[in-house]
């Protein structure tokens, strides 16, 4: 097997990789390690950089009912220091420890400037997050939440307003530090689809279950905890927009190349886009 070195401390450390092409999962190969958003480069990454990942979870809130505010003033079209820059305000205010969740207060402090790296930003959706938080913080007031399982306490918070499987897997994860859920936001989409985890055609609206399973076994057979993994893969794919897109592009490029037919399909030729996938996003040397 090929062999992949790195450096631990002061000390190399030699570990055995898989053969590129041999199958992780059906559809999936493992890739070479020094490829960008393969299974076998994000599974070298975590090796090299577990020591980064949080060693006691992923919460921020002090209490449950922190955390799932935290999680619901973030998500999709929030930029996660603008998440966390709302969540400050109203946990600093005594907003969120109060007895009293009154809609037009949590709108009146959403919709007031925040302050971000010297610049004022305005809070995106504040009227309709502060019907979900007050929603939310009387029911949690009114009906105790299951925390004795994972699943049990996901399909809890997803009767409450506002609270999808993404979000309810995300409060999942940081409050129980599990790994039987999996937070399937855009970063982790876009990196399945990068490794044909998922395909183009699916949704996490209509497939989130059937995607996530498919990425709890990918952990699995990397050896990789699925929490750390997702907060892994998005913190890299958050951070390197620009090669992103064009792995992306060519890997839209590959699919389309599939789709035409060719005389020696299983023979990629020198200017195949699969070829070129692996030319332009190896690591360079």
């Amino acid at each position: 097997m090929p062999i992949f070195y790195y450096l631990k401390d002061d000390e190399i450390v030699r570990r055995e990789v898989p053969t590129p092409g041999e199958t992780v999962l059906p559809r999936v190969v493992w890739g070479r390690p020094d490829v960008f958003f393969t299974p076998s480069y994000w599974m070298t990454q975590y090796w090299m950089r577990e020591h980064e990942l949080p060693q006691r979870g992923h919460a921020v809130g002090q209490t449950l009912e922190e955390e799932i505010v935290f999680c619901l003033l973030g998500g999709h079209g929030i930029p996660a220091e603008i998440g966390i820059a709302a969540f400050e305000r109203l946990r600093s205010r005594g907003l969120i420890s109060t007895k009293v969740h009154s809609i037009e207060l949590f709108s009146t402090n959403l919709r007031e400037p925040l302050e971000i790296s010297g610049r004022q930003v305005t809070y995106r959706f504040w009227a309709q997050k502060a019907k979900y938080v007050a929603t939310a913080l009387q029911t949690l007031s009114e009906q105790p939440v299951p925390c004795h399982s994972a699943r049990e306490m996901r399909s809890y918070l997803m009767r409450l307003p506002g609270i999808g499987p993404k979000t309810a897997s995300w409060i999942v994860r940081n409050w129980l530090h599990s790994n039987e859920v999996a937070i399937l936001d855009i970063h982790i989409i876009r990196a399945g689809q990068l490794m044909n985890l998922f395909t183009p055609s699916e949704r996490v609206e209509a497939h989130y279950f059937q995607m996530e399973q498919r990425f709890l076994d990918l952990a699995a057979a990397m050896g990789v905890p699925p929490s750390n993994l997702d907060a892994l893969i998005w913190s890299e794919m958050r951070r390197t927009p620009r090669l992103v897109a064009k792995a992306l592009f060519l890997d839209h490029q590959e699919q389309s190349a599939r789709a035409l037919p060719s005389a020696d399909p299983g023979k990629p030729t020198r200017h195949s886009p699969k070829r070129k996938l692996a030319n332009n996003l190896s690591v360079p040397r």
